[in-house]
C-alpha cells in the first residue's frame, strides 16, 4: 500500500463548539482522523503530523512557511500527502505551495470541510477519503479535493459559505470527478516536464496594499500606500481590467506609484474570464500608467504569485515578464 501523510492544520474539520456561545473554534485534536474514518487505512498506510491548528482566517505567510517546512521534512518518506485546512484560505495555501515547491512529483492534497468531522451530518468523511485516495494516485499536483472534485489548488476559489460545494476553478477544467468511479482528466493533470530536483523555497513578509474599485471610490484615501513605500499593490478593477479615468480616476495613483517603483497588479471583480487590459480605454490606460495584468489567475493564486515574486527580488522593470511567465499551471496558455 501506498504511504500517506495527512498534515493538520486546522479549520473546521477538526473543530468543536465552544462555550458558553456554542461558536465553532480550533479544539486538540489528539485523535487521529482514522479513528474516525477507519475506511482510510484500505486505502493506504496512514501516518499524521500537526502542522498547527488555527482557523485559517488566522493564516499568515508564518504558517505557509511552516507548512513548506513539513513537507520538506517528510517529502522522501511518503508516496503523497493530504493537508487538513481550513476552507477560508485554503486557495491561498494551495496557490502558495504550487509556487514554492518546484519540480514537485507527488499528490499533494488541500482538503477540509464545511461541517466539523465530528458532526453526524458531515462532508469531512467524504473529503478525507476522496483526499487520501487521490494522494495514492500519479498525481504530481498541489491540488484542492473538496465535493468529490479535484482541482488545481491554484486554479480554484472558495465560492460558497453555506453549500458543501464551495469551490470552483472558473478557468480552468476539473483535474479529476468523483462518481461511481474516478474520472482522471489526463489532458489537463501536470503528467509533468519535470527538470530537476524538486526544491522547497520560502516567502518574506511582504507589505502589500489592496484596492478594490466601486462607484465613489476617492483615490487619494490610498496615497498612504504611496508615502509608506509599501511593496506592491493590487487592484481589484472591473470585468477585463477597467478602473475610474475621469471623476475618481486612478490612472495618477498608478503613475506615481510606478514612479516611486511600486509594482502594481491589475486583478478582476469578475471571477470568469482574463483581463485585457487593451479591450477598454480604462484598461490601457492604467496599462500605460504601469500596471501589469493578472491574465486570468485567481485573486488567490494572483496575490500569492506576487508574494512569490517579491520575495525573489524581482525587479520592478521585470515583473511583468515574470508575473505573465506560467510558472505552475497558473495561467492559461
Amino acid at each position: 500500500m501506498k504511504k500517506v501523510l495527512i498534515i493538520h492544520t486546522g479549520g473546521t474539520l477538526g473543530m468543536a463548539e465552544g462555550k458558553p456561545d456554542n461558536t465553532l473554534k480550533p479544539v486538540e485534536f489528539q485523535e487521529s482522523v482514522v479513528n474516525f474514518v477507519p475506511e482510510l487505512e484500505k486505502l493506504a498506510k496512514i501516518e499524521t503530523v500537526f502542522a498547527f491548528n488555527i482557523d485559517s482566517a488566522n493564516l499568515t505567510i508564518a504558517h505557509i512557511n511552516k507548512l513548506v517546512s513539513v513537507l520538506k521534512e517528510h517529502y522522501d518518506k511518503f508516496d503523497g500527502f493530504v493537508i487538513i485546512h481550513g476552507t477560508d484560505a485554503m486557495a491561498y495555501s494551495g496557490s502558495a505551495l504550487s509556487f514554492l515547491i518546484k519540480n514537485n512529483r507527488k499528490p499533494i492534497i488541500l482538503t477540509g470541510s464545511q461541517k466539523p468531522l465530528r458532526h453526524i451530518r458531515t462532508d469531512a468523511r467524504l473529503n478525507l477519503i476522496n483526499a487520501v485516495e487521490f494522494a495514492t494516485m500519479e498525481i504530481p499536483e498541489i491540488a484542492i479535493c473538496f465535493n468529490s472534485k479535484l482541482m488545481r489548488a491554484n486554479r480554484a476559489t472558495k465560492v460558497s459559505s453555506g453549500d458543501f460545494d464551495a469551490f470552483e476553478s472558473p478557468n480552468f477544467p476539473y483535474l479529476a470527478t468523483v462518481g461511481v468511479d474516478i474520472v482522471l482528466n489526463n489532458r489537463c493533470l501536470k503528467l509533468l516536464q519535470v527538470k530537476g530536483e524538486t526544491e522547497f523555497n520560502y516567502l518574506e513578509e511582504k507589505n502589500i496594499g489592496f484596492i478594490k474599485t466601486f462607484p465613489g471610490l476617492n483615490p487619494e484615501n490610498y496615497n498612504f500606500f504611496l508615502e509608506n513605500n509599501v511593496d506592491g499593490i493590487v487592484i481589484e478593477a472591473y470585468a477585463t481590467g477597467n478602473v475610474p479615468i475621469l471623476e475618481n480616476s486612478l490612472i495618477p495613483f498608478i503613475s506615481k506609484a510606478s514612479d516611486k517603483k511600486i509594482p502594481v497588479i491589475i486583478t478582476s471583480q469578475a471571477k470568469r474570464g482574463r483581463i485585457h487590459l487593451e479591450s477598454y480605454e480604462c484598461g490601457r490606460m492604467a496599462k500605460k500608467a504601469g500596471a501589469v495584468s493578472s491574465l486570468d489567475m485567481t485573486f488567490e493564486a494572483a496575490i500569492m504569485k506576487f508574494q512569490y515574486l517579491l520575495s525573489h527580488k524581482i525587479s520592478v522593470e521585470n515583473l511583468e515578464q515574470w508575473f505573465h511567465k506560467n510558472l505552475a499551471g497558473e495561467i492559461s496558455l
